[in-house]
């Protein structure tokens, strides 16, 4: 009895918490005198690797959208709409993984690639990180939410908010584009999300192997860097009772790579993709010099032998960093763009 009452007070706690939360978000939204929009940048190669640039996010481009899970807050994502748009489909933008010593805000990432959505007349959509509130961040609740799955379900709970509430102008119409890490994810979207899809790009996060498997070939790939490899587990077997020990302490205080074991055994559990639900037009990029290639090429053999509509940019010469390639991201977008003349 005890423990059943202490547990209702803790959820309308939560619950109160969450209001309290809410509240406070939409008076940020409303400050007089803000910036109403969010600009677009391109942080270069030195701020990508010293620090990003402070920004200060315009309280009228930040939203609620209540959490799949009753006990957990709301999550919180950045939208910028367009201008001069009656009717316009909405780019979902799932960026990369966020390593030990460069977590950072999901703006970054929207003001990167805004432009050239905003030119194609989409409106633009991130998912913060759970502990990342623009340039404040608490590593402890960052670090106990930071999974794929956690990341998966976050980006539905802000779909399923658009659908109860949709923006002003909303056609209806997703569009994902997802980059490494972001890669499973908008893969997963796709496949949960046919009707409302319109096209998706997946830079450098298109692997059909188990992640565990990718994630050793990544280990293989780096052999030759002796620095950054020394903690490498020096052989296969070593290697998967590496995993077997993560997987039975999926734990936030232990670490491999950077990453914590929970965000590893959350990776490492993640299911299989549908190829027969990819049936709506899917680009995928890949380098030839990403550790991950092989993988790549069996998610685009395994999706063509199930009919999906796929297109596949295998880059001579690429490695993981799509970002580097800029004539890469500037073919991404006019396929794309033939993606929307076609609807």
């Amino acid at each position: 009895m005890i423990f059943t009452l202490k547990k209702i007070l803790l959820l309308f706690i939560g619950f109160i918490m969450n209001i309290l939360s809410l509240f406070s978000m939409e008076q940020r939204f409303c400050k007089a005198g803000e910036v109403a929009e969010i600009t677009p940048y391109k942080y270069t190669e030195t701020e990508d690797k010293e620090g990003m640039p402070f920004y200060t996010i315009p309280g009228g481009s930040i939203f609620p959208a209540k959490s799949l899970e009753s006990d957990r807050p709301y999550v919180v994502y950045y939208f910028t709409q367009p201008k001069g748009q009656e009717s316009y489909p909405i780019a979902i933008v799932c960026g990369g993984s966020s390593t030990k010593g460069k977590i950072r805000s999901i703006i970054h990432f929207h003001r990167y690639f805004l432009q050239e959505f905003l030119d194609l007349g989409m409106g633009v959509l991130t998912v913060e990180q759970r502990g990342i509130n623009g340039p404040k961040m608490n590593e402890n609740e960052f670090r106990e939410y930071y999974t794929w799955s956690q990341r998966l379900k976050d980006h539905k709970a802000v779909i399923e908010s658009l659908i109860i509430k949709p923006p002003v102008g909303w056609n209806k119409k997703i569009v994902f584009l997802g980059v490494s890490e972001g890669g499973p994810l908008v893969t997963t979207l796709t496949q949960d999300y046919p009707e409302k899809t319109l096209a998706t790009i997946n830079w450098c996060g298109a692997g059909d192997w188990a992640w565990q498997e990718e994630l050793w070939l990544f280990i293989e790939g780096k052999r030759t860097d002796t620095l950054e490899c020394q903690d490498f587990p020096k052989t296969k077997d070593d290697y998967d009772r590496l995993v077997l020990e993560i997987l039975e302490n999926p734990v936030t205080d232990k670490e491999f790579l950077g990453m914590t074991y929970k965000y590893l055994a959350d990776a490492f559990l993640y299911p299989a993709y549908d190829y027969e639900k990819l049936q709506n037009p899917f680009l995928v990029v890949a380098g030839t010099k990403d550790t991950i290639l092989p993988t790549c090429d069996a998610f685009v053999q395994k999706a063509l032998d199930k009919e999906a509509k796929i297109t596949y940019f295998r880059i001579e010469g690429m490695d993981h960093y799509v970002r580097h390639w800029p004539n890469v991201i500037k073919k991404s977008f006019e396929w794309l763009e033939d993606q929307v003349h076609k609807t």
